[in-house]
């Protein structure tokens, strides 16, 4: 004879399924909101890392250097001299690659002299790109604070080029200030 549940039997054993079934479900969530970054993260990241490269690249290097250098402070302030971070980004062609390095140095206001900043420690990553490829060969950052300092830096650049748009001979190379307009310089600050 075959076995045949109660009407009790059958809401208990449903209700126990879906409650079991709510928990993985919402474990699933959490799992997937606590786990590292993915790939799609790491992509976006180099490719804030691309943007970096072509905005400085762009500035062309200083008369007399085969390598281009360039400085930027990041913070929120207008004023450069309240920033928090100072950056220096160096280009250098190696064959068919270049390798971009970024030096970060964060600044701490002098006690004796609050108009001062003094480096209080520096760190620095470095990459090679190879025509649309982007890889960090090196770096004191961990993925994820690296991935977070990105897009200041590439706004603190932009905002330079917006700073130095209206003076276009201050610096040699810096012919794109002929191409840019100020739609094509904060459709770049926002992505």
């Amino acid at each position: 004879m075959k076995a045949v549940r109660t009407r009790p039997q059958q809401l208990r054993y449903l209700v126990h399924r879906w409650a079991d079934g709510a928990v993985l479900l919402s474990l699933g969530f959490t799992a997937a909101l606590a786990a590292p970054s993915g790939p799609g993260a790491v992509k976006k990241h180099l490719a804030v890392l691309k943007q970096i490269y072509t905005e400085v690249k762009e500035m062309g290097p200083y008369p007399g250097e085969d390598f281009i250098r360039q400085e930027f402070f990041v913070g929120e302030d207008d004023d450069d001299t309240n920033k928090d971070l100072h950056v220096i980004i160096l280009i250098q062609s190696l064959e068919t690659k270049e390798t971009m390095t970024i030096r970060v140095t964060e600044m701490a206001k002098d006690p004796g002299n609050p108009q001062a900043r003094l480096a209080r420690a520096s760190r620095t990553f470095s990459c090679l790109v190879a025509g649309d490829r982007v890889e960090v060969r090196s770096s004191d950052y961990k993925e994820k604070d690296l991935a977070r300092l990105a897009p200041e830096i590439l706004k603190a650049i932009v905002n330079k080029k917006r700073l130095l748009l209206g003076t276009p001979y201050q610096f040699p190379n810096f012919s794109f200030f002929c191409r840019l307009n100020k739609s094509e310089i904060d459709m770049v600050s926002r992505n």
